[in-house]
């Protein structure tokens, strides 16, 4: 789309107006916690991920607070994947077991780890893309260690997803973003998953 294909070289554009969505990509020495992304999935590590995070609160872990938490979780990789692919017209692969996300000291996500190749696909493809090999496992096992309705973490899914198309043309004018959630927002339709339209900021 213009020519960049270099993971710094991506990175660099995201300064300026942009530079909030740089902020969460670690990609150097970290001295905060990393877990990798694929614990979600495992009950017990989850488990003690979540124990961390009602600290905060001071309650005990319960459906709303997962819900919570997937909202940080899901801007955390949603908003930097799309980004970078838009910027670089290229498709950002980020499976969600070669992924890593940085949390604070009580666990809530506050950066995403990214492996260093990009995929060929192009960037209308990263939706459908993140989705696949991130989203759907991700959803799948907060439903079910929640007891909460997947339609609930696939609407604060999609809520990221159009943000970050909307948004972004407004931050840098010059990009031409193609429209790559349309097909993944569809996706949520065709599954019955029917998602109530949102204003928000990161």
């Amino acid at each position: 789309m213009n020519g960049i294909s270099s993971p710094q070289d991506r990175l660099s554009r995201l300064s300026g107006p942009l530079a909030p969505i740089r902020d969460k990509l670690s990609d150097g020495p970290e001295i905060r916690r990393v877990e990798p992304s694929a614990q979600v999935l495992e009950a017990d590590a989850f488990a003690c991920l979540m124990q961390s995070y009602a600290r905060r609160f001071g309650v005990k872990p319960d459906g709303y607070l997962v819900s919570l938490w997937s909202q940080k979780y899901l801007a955390t990789v949603i908003i930097p994947v799309m980004a970078l692919s838009l910027i670089g017209g290229k498709a950002v692969h980020a499976d969600i077991e070669n992924t890593a996300i940085v949390v604070d000291d009580d666990g809530e996500p506050v950066a995403l780890r990214l492996p260093t190749a990009f995929t060929t696909e192009e960037a209308d493809q990263a939706a459908s893309l993140l989705v696949s090999t991130h989203l759907t496992p991700l959803v799948d096992a907060l439903a079910r260690q929640s007891g909460l309705s997947r339609k609930v973490f696939w609407g604060n899914a999609a809520h990221y997803l159009e943000w970050i198309v909307r948004q972004l043309p407004g931050k840098n004018p010059a990009f031409n973003l193609p429209a790559p959630t349309t097909d993944a927002i569809r996706y949520f339709e065709e599954d019955g998953l029917r998602v109530r339209r949102r204003k928000s900021a990161v």
